[in-house]
């Protein structure tokens, strides 16, 4: 089709991303918001993009993470600064992409909420609808699989704090803590403020508030001033159907996000790209084009989180140290079908370990 009328549910990156990459293609986009762009973010605000397609975002860095500090039993210190790693200021860049769309001539509507009622209609007024409302997304509840996210998420709570952070510098920090199928976080915004949070990708009910609280008194911030309290979920399994009659699913709808670490940014941006490509074929191929760009990363982070799911917790220190010494650690940060193959052997190798020694048994 060459000039198609297009509705953007959603104005997150994945949205926004969607609606102007298909005005500059030429179509005609109406973008709507449930609040306003930029407001309510929910997020860690780090961008890393593993599969170097994206590049340095146009606004809203606050720098380019120097190294990753990994605390577990011992601290360990991996050295980032070649990767595509950024710490944002999520409301800065998120507005700064809804004046480019505004500028690419997309029409947005903000406090403009979208339920599902309203898609039967909406359906019949538009050639393509990219929905891209986060999970569970609109479509989900029109169409009847809410629950697939409910069953593939991770969950988080975060405190937005203010304190004294200039220890930590151009880093992010990360730790884990026994028993816990996840991790907590540092990003620091600046000197002075960080978001803090934990997450869990396990089965098993945490009270993740508790947890977080617990996490402030080892890292020495519980005298640090709380701005603000934040929770949500995040899927990490991308949806097996992406296409509802004329409707793409984009971003976390599509269940975009990390099964390593819950990260899905630069995952949202370029699902938001390849649907936008796909309407001059009325989204046939988008799909096929998503899984073939993203499944190596996927694939790679899900045989990682699979080890780590049955490590416990010196174990998984272990692990971390050996992969830093050897430098598998690098696999992880470059996605590729050989990198693949060799992390699958690594896995292997512990199976083989842990098995002899009766501790566990890994399932690959």
């Amino acid at each position: 089709m060459a000039m198609a009328r297009v509705l953007v549910i959603g104005g997150g990156p994945a949205g926004l991303s969607s609606a102007i990459y298909a005005a500059r293609m030429g179509h005609k986009v109406r973008l709507m918001e449930k609040e306003k762009i930029g407001e309510n973010i929910r997020c860690a605000e780090g961008f890393f993009d593993p599969l170097k397609k994206l590049g340095k975002p146009q606004a809203g860095v606050k720098f380019k993470v120097e190294k990753l500090i990994v605390k577990i039993k011992n601290t360990y210190e991996i050295d980032v600064s070649r990767m595509n790693i950024w710490m944002l200021d999520r409301r800065e860049w998120q507005k700064s992409l809804g004046a480019e769309a505004i500028e690419k001539g997309v029409v947005i509507e903000e406090n403009f909420p979208v339920f599902p009622k309203d898609l039967k209609a909406l359906k019949k007024d538009y050639d393509l609808i990219i929905d891209a409302s986060g999970a569970p997304s609109v479509t989900s509840r029109a169409y009847g699989f809410s629950d697939f996210y409910k069953r593939n998420c991770g969950k988080t709570v975060q405190f937005v704090m203010e304190g004294d952070f200039s220890h930590i510098g151009n880093n992010f920090k990360v730790g884990l803590l026994p028993g816990l199928f996840g991790y907590y976080w540092i990003f620091p915004k600046g000197k002075n403020s960080a978001n803090v949070g934990v997450g869990n990708f396990g089965k098993e009910p945490t009270k993740l508030w508790n947890l977080l609280e617990y996490v402030l008194e080892i890292e020495g911030l519980s005298e640090y001033r709380v701005i603000r309290e934040l929770g949500g979920i995040c899927p990490v399994r991308m949806l097996p159907r992406l296409f509802y009659d004329n409707i793409l699913l984009v971003g976390d709808a599509a269940g975009l996000t990390s099964p390593l670490h819950g990260g899905g940014i630069d995952m949202a941006l370029l699902s938001g790209m390849c649907a936008a490509k796909s309407i001059v074929y009325g989204g046939k191929f988008y799909e096929k084009n998503l899984r073939k760009l993203l499944l190596p990363r996927l694939e790679l982070e899900s045989t990682a989180s699979r080890v780590w799911e049955k490590l416990d917790f010196e174990k998984m220190d272990a692990v971390v140290s050996k992969m830093i010494e050897t430098g598998l650690c690098r696999l992880l940060f470059n996605p590729t079908y050989l990198n693949i193959l060799l992390f699958k052997t690594f896995a292997r190798i512990l199976r083989y370990y842990y098995v002899k020694e009766r501790h566990f048994f890994i399932v690959l």
